[in-house]
């Protein structure tokens, strides 16, 4: 990592490079230098999950062009260039790098315990896609091929089911009867997508609520920008309520204590709707309550997929993280069925 430093600041002595954050993909530091005021965040991208780390470098100075010249209250990192100009940086074991600005004074948060940090949410990632509209999908490419593609990632649990390379499929039928049950209705979203009922925008497909950076109590920071590119409004939507209307973490062990909060959601929702109220279609406006638990649904059986075939993907804390994380999905899938009417009507209102 140091050869990787001296790229960016060849005479300055680093005084700390310590891991930071929770991401469970690439390896990030937060980077303190000697006679340098700012701080930066250093990271290698992982590129067996980002197999193409000059397109997520491209894309996020595509949107740094685009949203740092806005000098809105809201933000994202700037990418920064090592000595020779270049924004991608490869050590001498091939590995790659790169360099971002640090957001002063700001923190994230894995759990919704305020409203307000449910609008402030909202707002943020309404402001994102709202911002992003503007930008010709064409232009951007997938970060990971179909990685919120209901029919992808069926295929790959079906495929983990037979294959049962871990030997644990066994004990985990009820994980595995409860998805197969909701996949008819849930693969409705991508039929009206592939019959361009609902259009494709660029969209940022990981908004999980720690993807976000407040400070006091606004949201002003939008990260993770690796896997922004060609999806649908309901990716971002979905997949920040399936965190930020949750009320406990990923991986609780005791799914007591999992929920879906009905106010937190009605929060996000005013923060989120009406920023993108404009830009929506007839068919997007009908479908929007089920984008919460479209995506639950998706994380769940990407999570159980993971589980079975051996943890290959997700950096895990011990041997069953994966199927607590899985658990943890199905439990908040079954609250948020029962809040189906509450969120259409709340959905109808604000839009």
């Amino acid at each position: 990592m140091l050869n990787v430093i001296l790229k960016y600041f060849p005479h300055n002595k680093v005084l700390s490079a310590l891991p930071f954050g929770n991401g469970h993909i690439n390896d990030t530091y937060k980077l303190i230098l000697e006679g340098v005021s700012d701080i930066f965040i250093l990271q290698r991208i992982n590129t067996k999950v980002f197999p193409n780390p000059k397109g997520i470098v491209d894309t996020h100075l595509r949107l740094q062009s685009r949203i740092l010249s806005q000098r809105d209250t809201i933000t994202i990192a700037e990418i920064i260039p090592n000595t020779d100009g270049e924004y991608l940086t490869f050590d001498d074991e091939g590995y790659a790098w790169r360099m971002t600005s640090y957001i002063e004074d700001s923190y994230s948060v894995d759990v919704i315990e305020h409203e307000w940090e449910a609008y402030e949410a909202g707002n943020a990632y309404g402001w994102f896609a709202n911002i992003c509209s503007t930008l010709k999908v064409n232009e951007f490419e997938e970060a990971i091929r179909d990685f919120h593609r209901l029919s992808f990632r069926l295929r790959q649990l079906k495929e983990a089911i037979s294959g049962n390379l871990s030997k644990r499929a066994g004990s985990v039928k009820d994980l595995i009867d409860f998805y197969q049950e909701r996949e008819a209705k849930l693969s409705l979203i991508e039929t009206l997508t592939n019959e361009g009922k609902i259009p494709l925008r660029v969209v940022h497909n990981d908004t999980k609520i720690n993807n976000l950076l407040f400070r006091d109590k606004k949201a002003v920071a939008v990260i993770d920008l690796d896997t922004v590119g060609p999806g649908i409004l309901y990716y971002d939507y979905g997949d920040a309520l399936r965190t930020s209307a949750c009320t406990a973490k990923e991986d609780e062990k005791n799914l007591d204590l999992v929920r879906f909060n009905i106010e937190a959601f009605k929060a996000f929702s005013n923060g989120y709707l009406p920023q993108v109220k404009s830009i929506l279609s007839n068919e997007e406006r009908e479908w929007f309550y089920l984008a919460p638990v479209l995506l639950t649904y998706i994380m769940g059986i990407r999570f159980l997929t993971d589980y079975l075939n051996g943890d290959k993907y997700y950096k895990i804390s011990y041997p069953g993280h994966n199927l607590d994380r899985s658990r943890v999905q199905m439990t908040l899938i079954r609250s948020m069925e029962g809040f189906e009417t509450d969120m259409k009507s709340i959905i109808d209102i604000l839009l």
